[in-house]
């Protein structure tokens, strides 16, 4: 045999062993999400594809919650909180709301609160629904005699404020609230890292693009279960049950998961950040449009009689994220929380200053952010004091 010829042969064999290594690991992989892994792990690791094989074409539309996906489509919001969903301790009700029943109708003599926001709203981090700072603070007003006092927990991982705006005109004045709670901050952030500036637009277009899981293609190794499990166990993709996977994702302008990406690893500022700074955006792309959504937020809500309160938004700054330990998010997040203090006040809206006045001790948060099960009591103390002083008394 000749030496090309022979150089061939090897070259086959090695390809050869090297495709069916790969079909080993793919079968190995396949096998253990079908026959292994749990349900839980099944739906963070299948794809679409698998999901509907298993349950049916209707996993991310149904309303009974049985299949596990915490958030289901929205005609106006895109998605809300999957109702009737039940797991370990937390449960969201028939309304699609984190928390125990209550009636759409106000029972007579009964001073209901909503309270609105995104996941610090919702309360991730704590997994018993009793947790959350709005079930708290049920909790605490009636301990301090305010038993007729109903708290109604409407946040949802992931709102901004245009999606609160939204919630408020359409799903939470039909509850005939006496109190709405506005707590917004890091996911107005977001929608601000927009890059050419002109994109920058009111409807936060220049954010987000719609998704339509039907007519885009994934990237080629979600194709893979082998690749995607690793790449979901890396960080790398998202599960396809992550609700920016079958909702939404990012527009072409949105440079914000480049920037987080590459301070988490080091290697900010670089490629696009090298010419234009993540500083630099946010300082042209200014809150304006979390202003007008704040304003019109109060303006929806006082044309029904009903009362606003705006919280500022509290961190702490002893943990090693881009959120709290970044100059850019800090400096935005400031920003924020003065452009709702300057709201109030040109509104004659009640503020509660959280942020001046929650310990930033780290055993109260889970990441910063997010609040641990006493993060929530301490917050809902603090908030039921001002409550009661401002609203109750």
């Amino acid at each position: 045999m000749k030496r090309s010829e022979l150089i061939l042969a090897r070259l086959f064999l090695v390809s050869m062993s090297v495709l069916a290594g790969l079909v080993l690991i793919e079968a190995l992989a396949n096998h253990y999400l079908w026959n292994i892994a749990s349900k839980e792990e099944f739906n963070l690791l299948a794809s679409i594809n698998q999901i509907k094989q298993r349950y049916g074409d209707d996993f991310f539309i149904r309303s009974d919650g049985v299949n596990g996906s915490k958030f289901t489509t929205h005609p106006y919001l895109g998605y809300r909180l999957t109702p009737n969903l039940k797991s370990g301790n937390n449960r969201h009700n028939s309304l699609g709301f984190r928390g125990e029943e209550f009636t759409i109708a106000k029972p007579q003599d009964t001073y209901r609160i909503v309270a609105v926001g995104g996941s610090t709203t919702y309360s991730n981090g704590v997994n018993d629904f009793r947790g959350s700072y709005p079930a708290q603070l049920e909790t605490y007003l009636a301990e301090a005699g305010y038993d007729q006092v109903e708290v109604i927990n409407a946040g949802v991982g992931g709102y901004s404020s245009y999606h609160s705006l939204i919630n408020i005109e359409f799903r939470v004045l039909p509850l005939e609230p006496d109190l709405i709670i506005i707590y917004q901050g890091y996911n107005d952030i977001h929608t601000r890292f927009v890059y050419p500036f002109s994109s920058y637009l009111g409807d936060n277009s220049g954010h987000v693009a719609p998704f339509v899981s039907d007519t885009v293609m994934p990237p080629i190794w979600e194709y893979s279960t082998a690749l995607r499990i690793l790449g979901v166990r890396a960080g790398l993709s998202k599960s396809h049950i992550a609700v920016d996977w079958h909702r939404d994702g990012p527009a072409q302008t949105s440079v914000g998961k480049a920037f987080r990406g590459q301070w988490r690893t080091g290697t900010y500022p670089s490629g696009f950040f090298a010419d234009v700074s993540a500083m630099d955006i946010l300082k042209n792309n200014p809150p304006i449009h979390f202003e007008r959504n704040l304003n019109s937020m109060i303006a929806v809500a006082k044309q029904q009689d009903v009362d606003v309160l705006l919280l500022t938004f509290a961190t702490s700054t002893e943990f090693n994220s881009v959120y709290v330990a970044s100059e850019e998010y800090m400096f935005a997040l400031a920003q924020h929380n003065d452009v709702t203090r300057d709201t109030a006040s040109a509104t004659e809206t009640r503020l509660f200053d959280l942020a001046a006045v929650f310990p930033e001790d780290p055993s109260l948060f889970t990441d910063g952010r997010h609040m641990t099960l006493d993060g929530n009591r301490v917050r809902a103390q603090l908030i039921g004091d001002f409550i009661i002083s401002e609203f109750l008394t």
